[in-house]
């Protein structure tokens, strides 16, 4: 008797492809990296992977991609050549060579690649919520496990200048603390209520909710430019889905009883968490932020030869930021030069506001564009369009808003 052969489903609705998928996206978007296996990063193997498997898919998707957006490509190829000049004749530190392969390849290219694995919009916005959730857990017990964090420090690379034993800032299970991954988490609210505005079910809607909002609070222990973003897609998505004010209401006072139950029930070291919770909301309690009080002091260099044909510099012997400002504009004017870091924002301004407008649904549409609303303000902050992850997850919504529009008209 010939017994049934055994069988794994490894297609997109199996368990296996689920779990693979779920460890891949949380390792790229948080992009670790293991002292074991420093010479290969999360994002440098996945990217691989993804090269290996799809690669022959991946050329046919961007002949069609360049055709329709040729000037957007015909520009970043430009600003890519541009800086591969620099890097010749410049005595240059391969800084911003660096960020503009990280945007092509390790953003745009691999915002394609994603796009091939996720089924649609919701799959996408309900993995990234689980990984943000899981993250946020991490965070709380790094924060109240200082053993933790020690061990974390033996096993993970330290990828910021914030130490990853750092008691206030704490790292979850990522490289380090800080903004970019306070806007991860962030990302992670936005994809948690993005849910509960599509949702139905009222039961459904208090989890996604609940959701957001721990891990809102988990941006505390981290950095405020994620705290803020949290509250920012808390409150818009609230107000677009305030047509059912009634279930709106029944939520957010289930949510604020739950949390004074809590707080009855729960012995809290306040002491411990004071630190964290002063610097997030110093604005409100000391009518000033630190942070935004550094930027506006920090200097902008000024417009000469050097700094019109660019340095092609990132950084200074010492570390330092080249251009002497956190400022992601004024380090890409600084390293490109100004009429290139020009050339770049703004030929990828108007290539995403093209596609979002071009997105015939509109609840995707919606997405889109929320999610685009705070792009090109934080970069007043940090350089983030060249830091991945929130360019690429915008990139991802608008290429899985693309692929449910043709399969509509494909089956028309």
């Amino acid at each position: 008797m010939k017994l049934p052969k055994l069988t794994i489903k490894t297609s997109q609705e199996g368990f296996l492809f689920k779990s693979l998928l779920l460890v891949l996206t949380f390792s790229y978007l948080f992009q670790l990296k293991f002292l074991k296996f420093e010479w290969m990063p999360a994002t440098r193997f996945i990217f691989l992977l993804c090269t290996l498997t799809i690669g022959i898919k991946l050329l046919y998707f961007f002949k069609k991609e360049i055709e329709k957006n040729i000037i957007f490509y015909f520009f970043q190829l430009s600003v890519f050549l541009y800086v591969i000049f620099q890097a010749i004749i410049l005595p240059t530190d391969f800084g911003m060579l660096s960020k503009i392969i990280v945007f092509l390849v390790f953003t745009l290219y691999m915002a394609a690649a994603a796009s091939f694995f996720f089924n649609d919009v919701r799959h996408f916005l309900k993995v990234i919520m689980i990984c943000c959730c899981i993250q946020s857990v991490m965070i709380f017990i790094s924060f109240i496990f200082p053993a933790y964090r020690d061990w974390l420090s033996t096993v993970m690379v330290e990828g910021g200048n914030i130490p990853l034993t750092d008691p206030f800032r704490v790292p979850g299970f990522s490289t380090g603390s800080g903004a970019s991954l306070a806007l991860t988490i962030s990302a992670g609210v936005f994809a948690s209520m993005a849910l509960y505005w599509r949702s139905t079910m009222l039961r459904r809607k208090i989890l996604y909710l609940f959701v957001s909002l721990f891990m809102s609070a988990s941006c505390i222990l981290v950095g405020k430019l994620g705290l803020f973003l949290s509250l920012f897609y808390i409150l818009i998505f609230f107000i677009i889905a305030s047509s059912n004010l009634k279930d709106t209401f029944i939520i957010v006072l289930a949510f604020f009883l739950s949390l004074f139950i809590l707080y009855l029930s729960l012995e809290i070291d306040w002491e411990a968490i004071a630190y964290p919770l002063e610097r997030s909301f110093s604005i409100f309690i000391k009518g000033e932020d630190a942070t935004a009080g550094a930027l506006a002091k920090m200097p902008i260099p000024a417009l000469e030869i050097k700094t019109i044909i660019g340095t092609g510099l990132a950084a200074k012997a010492n570390g330092l930021n080249a251009s002497g400002s956190d400022i992601g504009y004024i380090q890409t004017y600084y390293g490109f030069g100004l009429v290139i870091s020009i050339l770049f924002y703004s030929s990828f301004f108007f290539y995403l506001v093209r596609n979002i407008l071009k997105l015939d649904n509109s609840g995707n549409k919606l997405l889109c564009i929320v999610f685009f609303m705070p792009l090109f303000i934080i970069e007043f902050k940090e350089p983030f369009i060249t830091k991945i992850i929130y360019p690429i997850m915008l990139l991802i919504l608008i290429f899985l808003s693309q692929k449910e529009m043709g399969m509509k008209n494909a089956q028309r």
